[in-house]
């Protein structure tokens, strides 16, 4: 079993305490980030995958998520700065930067900003276009009364009703770790992002080698065709939606082993 540590990290003037998990290996760090209302649980699976034994591998919740404290209002960038200095302070280099939905577009700012740290970028589902924020978009549109009351509660009823595993698993962890401030104050940044047109060509440009992920149920996104247009590998992970991760892990992980290999 893998053993979550807390961190403490000062952004903004505020101490922020970070929980995460770090098993150290002997090859390039793979570096996971988590998605909007999610955890770094989301990628505790990947310490038993055997075609990773000798990866470094870690994650660690963003502020407000999971066990981390929240005592800022950060916006997209803050988390961008926020992952470095936790890559600075864990000793982080070389890093295979996998980031899951919000994840994605954190991991695609980071890769933009710190192209010096990052070997590689796997993006799973991230934000790339306005209809990525179907959550985010619902909750930027009302009040925060009427997010908790209404919004948050309906949002996790709908995953709970779902058949996908990775949908179950995210309602379980909104219902445990209850991070609807963080959720609410995230929000308009993701879907300012989303919406300004500019992140595919940011991640068509990229100069290391990359990879975007997506579920089966999840192939008719619009932009695909032009993310393959555009040179970027489209790997489509049969039986899953916004999860892979969790839907279909072995084929998932299959995946990911297979582009590390080709890094």
């Amino acid at each position: 079993m893998i053993e979550t540590k807390k961190l403490r990290i000062i952004y903004r003037d505020q101490p922020l305490h970070i929980e995460y998990f770090l098993r150290r290996g002997q090859k390039n760090t793979i570096l996971y980030l988590h998605g909007l209302g999610c955890s770094k649980h989301d990628f505790l699976g990947a310490t038993e995958i055997e075609s990773y034994q000798y990866h470094t591998l870690t994650a660690f919740d963003f502020p407000g998520h999971g066990g981390s404290s929240y005592s800022i209002k950060p916006d997209m960038d803050d988390l961008v700065e926020i992952t470095n200095l936790i890559a600075v302070k864990l000793d982080l280099y070389d890093i295979v930067l996998i980031g899951h939905s919000m994840g994605g577009l954190v991991g695609l700012l980071y890769c933009e900003k710190y192209a010096v740290n990052v070997k590689a970028f796997i993006n799973i589902e991230g934000n790339l276009k306005s209809e990525d924020c179907i959550f985010s978009r619902e909750a930027f549109s009302v009040d925060f009364d009427t997010f908790l009351r209404t919004t948050f509660r309906n949002f996790k009823y709908r995953l709970l009703i779902s058949k996908k595993t990775g949908f179950i698993k995210c309602a379980e962890t909104l219902e445990k770790f209850k991070p609807y401030n963080a959720i609410y104050d995230y929000s308009p940044s993701l879907v300012k992002y989303s919406d300004s047109g500019s992140l595919i060509e940011k991640f068509a440009t990229l100069k290391v080698p990359k990879l975007f992920i997506c579920g089966s149920e999840s192939r008719g996104l619009s932009y695909i065709p032009e993310l393959i247009q555009k040179g970027i590998t489209v790997s489509v992970i049969k039986n899953s939606n916004h999860f892979p991760q969790y839907d279909n892990p072995k084929e998932f992980h299959a995946v990911v082993s297979s582009f590390l290999k080709k890094c």
